[in-house]
């Protein structure tokens, strides 16, 4: 039985330090379980199947709530390569990949790796020097810029740290770019996948503009400066694009793009760039405009958490009143997909810290801030399905520096292009 987290255990700890956990039960959105090295509690998001007893090689993101967050150190069966991108519906499981974590018949994963730790990090066993070394590793880059100061500054966990004099990135930064690479990719299945974010609640707040009138500096400083909360849209006639970024305090959370050239979905990191690509090109017609916070938090479960797996026989209506109740005992964040049957169009619910917020009607484009309006929706469509995708609690804690800087990314970008 792991124990509660002792403070001078958890010293030793770092984002992206490798870790040997054993499986103990299945969780919405993957497992709990302990790290035997210190016998401490945590949680690992996953679509493999695992059953307990399994030892999985993960790294740490961070401690929040007296358990440690993980994410897998493999969902490929490459020796330390970085997966592959795949398409995949975000409401359908990943397949998991036979001998993934296969380091030997008579020896578990823990054992091995105490004994030859070289070895024990690849499936096959053939692990070089080089690959040892987690792709997840700290980077070596320049601090970012920021505008938040005074009062905002200290009030604020997210924007702490946003001035660093170091060349490493902060733990918190850190944290969320070891989770991030662990995302699970997904795919929207829309005519428009910009859709899927949701119009604002507040006309007032919606603006228009032409990019070439201004320019991708002042409005990624607008952005971030403003630690604004909520959508940017940009249609790019050059290039026949579109694309949607969510925000939350600043900082990219969900970010969909798309154009005739290649239409494939892509994750969210890439599809931030490629975004900030035709923000570069003066005839992209902007729209910015504001949503609630934990709206916006729950959203994010669309592009940066994981699918729950289900294993149940309830009806898509009496799933949704369980999964509810669950979320309410455990003060979850999430967002709740409806399919309707007869490809009739698609409703997402919006759960934060427990709550129902409200639901999103995809193809009219309207939200209702009552649960009444999708439980409708199910007890008139029998046939409907519904997937959830949740947002491990730490991701919005003060442990974490949550989503992707605007700013870091357009770097990135120039270095890259």
């Amino acid at each position: 039985m792991a124990s509660k987290l002792n403070p001078w255990k958890i010293q030793g700890y770092k984002p992206g330090q490798n870790v040997i956990c054993r499986i103990v039960k299945s969780e919405p959105g993957g497992y709990a379980v302990v790290i035997p090295k210190d016998n401490l509690p945590g949680f690992l998001p996953s679509e493999q199947t695992h059953v307990p007893g399994k030892e999985v090689l993960a790294q740490f993101v961070c401690v929040d709530k007296n358990r440690m967050l993980l994410s897998e150190r493999f969902t490929a069966g490459s020796s330390g390569a970085k997966p592959k991108t795949q398409t995949v519906n975000w409401l359908e499981q990943l397949e998991d990949p036979d001998g993934v974590y296969s380091t030997g018949k008579h020896q578990s994963l823990s054992s091995q790796m105490a004994a030859d730790p070289n070895t024990a990090l690849s499936p096959t066993g053939n692990y070089t020097k080089e690959a040892q070394q987690s792709q997840y590793q700290q980077e070596q880059y320049q601090p970012e810029p920021g505008s938040g100061s005074g009062p905002e500054l200290e009030q604020n966990p997210y924007q702490q740290d946003q001035y660093q004099t170091g060349q490493q990135p902060s733990p918190e930064e850190q944290a969320f770019k070891v989770y991030a690479n662990s995302v699970p990719p997904k795919t929207y299945q829309l005519r428009r996948a910009i859709d899927l974010i949701m119009p604002p609640v507040d006309q007032d707040s919606l603006k228009s503009l032409r990019i070439g009138d201004y320019d991708i500096e002042w409005l990624i400083t607008d952005l971030e400066g403003g630690m604004r909360t909520g959508c940017v849209k940009a249609t790019c006639e050059s290039r026949l694009s579109r694309a949607a970024m969510l925000l939350y305090r600043g900082r990219a959370v969900g970010c969909i793009y798309g154009c005739r050239a290649d239409p494939d979905t892509k994750p969210t990191e890439q599809s931030l760039n490629l975004m900030l690509n035709d923000l570069e090109s003066p005839d992209t017609l902007v729209t910015l405009y504001d949503l609630p916070e934990d709206i916006t938090l729950a959203m994010s479960a669309l592009f940066l958490g994981y699918p729950v797996k289900r294993e149940d026989n309830y009806s898509a209506l009496d799933y949704m009143r369980y999964i509810c109740d669950w979320f309410e005992k455990e003060k979850g964040t999430a967002t709740l997909a409806i399919s309707m049957s007869g490809g009739r169009g698609m409703c997402l619910g919006y759960i934060f810290k427990g709550e129902f917020r409200g639901s999103f009607y995809v193809e009219d484009q309207v939200f209702h801030p009552d649960r009444t309006y999708i439980e409708q929706i199910l007890q008139n469509d029998p046939e409907a399905t519904l997937g959830v995708s949740i947002l491990p609690p730490q991701m919005t804690s003060s442990a974490v520096r949550f989503g992707f800087s605007l700013s870091m990314a357009r770097k990135n970008n120039k270095q890259e292009f």
